[in-house]
């Protein structure tokens, strides 16, 4: 008898994170009930490889049900280690969707199946879901309602664009759709390049879907739970979107169109901080959008960022 070859692969790119991949990678035992499933654990530090030492535990633990491929990527970045994952994915012939999730999540019950539900009701070729925060302690109210931590809902269905990879399904016509590299290593440090990719998918015609069942949490250690943290995170969100735009508008006119554009929100953002001074105003949000366009003029003038340096 010919072994099972399994057509639904769930990817977790992993940086020095081993507790958080193990509860993952419990999680999924628990949450997952296909056999048609295989793990691909991408480990992106050549030093300890913390996470390539979980899986081989539970690689060898005869009673976890998943198998598990694992995949050392000593390249720094994150655009490395998501290459590293679709290139191998795309070597199995077999394989037909790959899930992707990071390292500090876990789904929730029905999450794989709501995934690909959704793509068979619309037919996508890409399938995205709902991220939930949960907080390591409990956090004050004006961060508990920051943008950044609520999750994005949308109907269940066929939609436009989705904007990142931490809960996503991909078929495999829609891997095949682009060359390698998928993830443009111009991205490997700064973030973006998930924004990127979904950029130019959709560009070339590929469906798009939204599983709200499909839920997935993930970890917010007390160190994010700062106004400080929040701020350079918008920061950081304008500065990608802009390099995601400029890049997919080249040349002096797609220059000067965004920075017309980013201008006018900004002037736009500028006016709307005398909102910080009404009663009930959700002042982190409004402090933010207005430093996320300082991010997007950044962008704009060249200016680098590194804002990670593994797969996080």
């Amino acid at each position: 008898m010919m072994p099972h070859v399994p057509t639904i692969w769930i990817a977790i790119p992993t940086y020095r994170r081993p507790g958080q991949l193990r509860h993952l990678l419990e999680s999924l035992a628990t949450v997952v009930q296909h056999d048609d499933v295989q793990l691909l654990v991408a480990d992106n530090d050549p030093v300890a490889q913390e996470g390539a030492m979980v899986a081989h535990e539970m690689q060898d633990d005869p009673d976890y049900p998943l198998p598990i491929h694992i995949l050392h990527v000593p390249e720094p970045g994150l655009c490395s280690v998501r290459n590293a994952i679709v290139a191998t994915a795309l070597a199995a012939p077999a394989m037909q969707y790959l899930a992707m999730i990071d390292d500090d999540e876990w789904p929730q019950p029905g999450w794989l199946d709501a995934l690909l539900a959704a793509r068979e009701m619309c037919g996508a070729d890409v399938v995205g879901g709902p991220v939930d925060a949960h907080f390591l302690r409990p956090p004050p109210h004006w961060a508990r309602e920051a943008l950044v931590f609520r999750a994005e809902e949308r109907p269940s269905g066929a939609t436009d664009m989705l904007w990142a990879s931490n809960n996503l399904l991909l078929s495999r016509k829609a891997l095949e759709t682009l060359p390698a590299p998928w993830f443009d290593p111009r991205f490997n440090h700064s973030g973006g390049e998930d924004l990127d990719y979904l950029t130019r998918l959709y560009d070339t015609g590929l469906s798009f879907g939204w599983a709200t069942d499909a839920r997935v949490s993930e970890w917010v250690p007390p160190e994010r739970v700062r106004l400080g943290w929040i701020l350079s995170r918008m920061w950081r969100i304008g500065f990608t979107e802009t390099l995601t735009r400029r890049k997919h508008l080249p040349g002096i006119v797609g220059t000067l169109t965004l920075f017309g554009r980013t201008l006018a929100v900004f002037a736009m953002r500028t006016a709307g901080l005398l909102a910080l001074l009404l009663p009930g105003a959700r002042r982190v949000d409004i402090a933010g959008q207005w430093i996320k366009c300082w991010g997007r003029l950044c962008a704009l003038t060249g200016r680098g960022s590194r804002a990670y340096y593994g797969a996080e």
